[in-house]
């Protein structure tokens, strides 16, 4: 009759458990490195549908007769903006901007850094071809630490190649291009014109008057605005 062979002394035992444990770390710490490129792709399809039939126009999302417009000044660095761009911002597409009672425009700020000025040049590009919009939440979905040297042009180019639509090629003639830097201090100025010193702001546009949140805390903030300004 044959026995199970043991696995050994104690201290075998300890050192294959210790082994087991480090080549499992080791993965892990790789699929979390792989974990941007993963979500972005799962996201890239949801992006399809959150856009889905709604007019684009540079920065520009929703009908150009919407009787509301509400425009957001971010930074793509900024978690707050991302919390907001991941969280709330796919409710304030489907519940006002879809049916068209209300119109979008980016303004992207860069106070952050470095990082934000090429995020925002790689957002504007996109937007060359309509499609600034896809881009936007991709940079968001895939936010990184702040500052942290995580906007590389291969980190762009992976989230163009994502873009639903985008001609990736002429993408990225356009984000070397010198148009783009009179865009964004453009947008600065408008940020400066307006009193906007903190990201995210939403500044509400309508019929009913003007309203801006600049401490967002929760959805109901957006639904209370859009009810003043919209003039019904």
């Amino acid at each position: 009759m044959s026995k199970t062979r043991p696995l050994g002394s104690p201290r075998k035992l300890l050192a294959l458990i210790v082994a087991v444990a480090i080549v499992v770390a080791a993965l892990l710490a790789v699929l979390s490195q792989l974990g941007g490129a993963g979500g972005g792709t799962a996201a890239s399809g949801d992006i399809g549908k959150l856009y889905s039939g709604i007019p684009q126009n540079g920065t520009t999302l929703g009908e150009s007769g919407a009787p509301v417009t509400i425009y957001l000044y971010e930074d793509f660095q900024c978690p707050y903006c991302g919390q907001f761009s991941r969280e709330m911002f796919p409710d304030l597409v489907d519940d006002y901007v879809r049916d068209g009672k209300a119109k979008l425009v980016s303004e992207p700020l860069t106070f952050l850094g470095p990082d934000s000025v090429e995020a925002s040049r790689a957002a504007l590009a996109a937007g060359k071809q309509n499609r600034y919009w896809p881009y936007y939440s991709l940079l968001f979905e895939n936010q990184g630490e702040e500052n942290s040297g995580y906007v590389t042009s291969d980190f762009l180019e992976g989230l163009a190649k994502q873009t639903p639509g985008l001609d990736v090629r002429r993408w990225n003639v356009e984000r070397k291009g010198d148009s783009l830097e009179s865009e964004l201090s453009e947008a600065q100025a408008r940020a400066r014109s307006a009193g906007v010193n903190s990201t995210p702001t939403l500044i509400f546009s309508g019929p009913g008057g003007q309203e801006t949140i600049d401490e967002l805390r929760d959805y109901d903030q957006i639904s209370s605005a859009m009810d003043r300004v919209d003039g019904a």
